[in-house]
């Protein structure tokens, strides 16, 4: 059973190594402010697009989905940055920021996730402590798609990828209370602006694309990040996958597959965790321990080969 210790031992291992390499990670820990302002505004028009698209052209409703939840999850990747502070080193703009225009569009209490996502990094692994850790079965899948399809099958995983803090009950009342007068202060905007059914319809969709798409590619983007890893402390209980491409672009957009990265060193905001791998990989320590996988499906060592029998890990 992994141990705060360990994972805090394997942190200071790494800490160490870029000191006597004479700190070469200082330069990514600077923010640059435009970055996640131009992604937000970025994901939005995607979003509006989606919608709109559907209003027009109803056949279009499974592509508007799928960019749908892959933009959900794009935004929730920006909520990651924002827990850990990478939008601003001040507090209070980056938590307004935050709270105004990202965390409410995801059903989301930004409290409650920076709650959870710290005890996810200090419990690394360790069942009861970690509120991220997929359940690890006492024998792996005979495929990782069945191992996949038994992930997203979970009800508890469904539900709160459809519906978020609004249904966790150690959240505040008042909180989810926000969350809901900022939707209804965005439906009677819509409405004013497109009509009430057209503003019924494209809520519809948000939630049928959280409840379907997005849960599907959180599922997934979730067993890359630690499934099929053994629990022991951050290098054997967690990857990087240095891909690129379209898989990609679906399952970790913001650059959220550099997970061993971030989960190292956290203040490297998500714009430079490539940068941050790459200065990583020139380090003995890193090359020694780090699970990099090069692919999702294909090739040598792809992520998705851990989570079937048979597999190295």
């Amino acid at each position: 059973m992994p141990t705060r210790s360990q994972v805090l031992s394997d942190i200071a291992l790494h800490r160490q190594s870029l000191r006597r390499a004479g700190n070469p990670h200082l330069p990514l820990l600077e923010l640059t402010a435009w970055c996640p302002i131009r992604d937000v505004a970025v994901d939005l028009v995607v979003i509006a697009a989606a919608l709109l698209l559907t209003l027009q052209q109803p056949w279009a409703i499974p592509v508007s989905l799928l960019m749908l939840g892959n933009r959900q999850r794009a935004l929730g990747n920006l909520l990651h940055d924002a827990a850990h502070r990478n939008f601003s080193r001040n507090r209070r703009v980056n938590d307004l920021v935050t709270r105004a225009l990202i965390a409410p569009l995801l059903f989301q209490s930004l409290s409650r996730y920076r709650e959870l996502h710290f005890r996810h990094h200090q419990g690394l692994g360790a069942a009861g402590t970690d509120p991220d850790l997929i359940p690890i079965p006492p024998e792996k899948a005979g495929s990782w798609v069945r191992a996949v399809t038994l992930n997203i099958f979970s009800l508890r995983a469904w539900l709160g990828s459809t519906w978020g803090h609004l249904i966790d009950g150690a959240v505040p009342l008042w909180r989810r209370m926000y969350v809901l007068a900022w939707w209804a202060a965005l439906m009677a905007v819509l409405a004013a602006a497109v009509g009430a059914q057209a503003t019924v319809a494209m809520l519809a969709l948000w939630l049928a694309a959280r409840a379907t798409t997005f849960h599907v590619i959180t599922t997934f983007r979730e067993m890359c990040d630690h499934h099929g890893l053994t629990p022991g402390g951050v290098f054997s209980f967690t990857r990087d996958i240095r891909a690129a491409g379209l898989w990609s672009l679906l399952f970790h957009p913001r650059n959220n597959a550099y997970h061993l990265t971030h989960h190292l060193l956290p203040a490297v905001p998500y714009y430079r965790l490539p940068e941050a791998q790459r200065v990583f990989s020139a380090l003995p320590e890193y090359r020694a321990k780090a699970e990099v996988c090069r692919t999702y499906f294909l090739g040598p060592a792809p992520a998705v080969s851990a989570w079937q029998r048979g597999s190295r890990a």
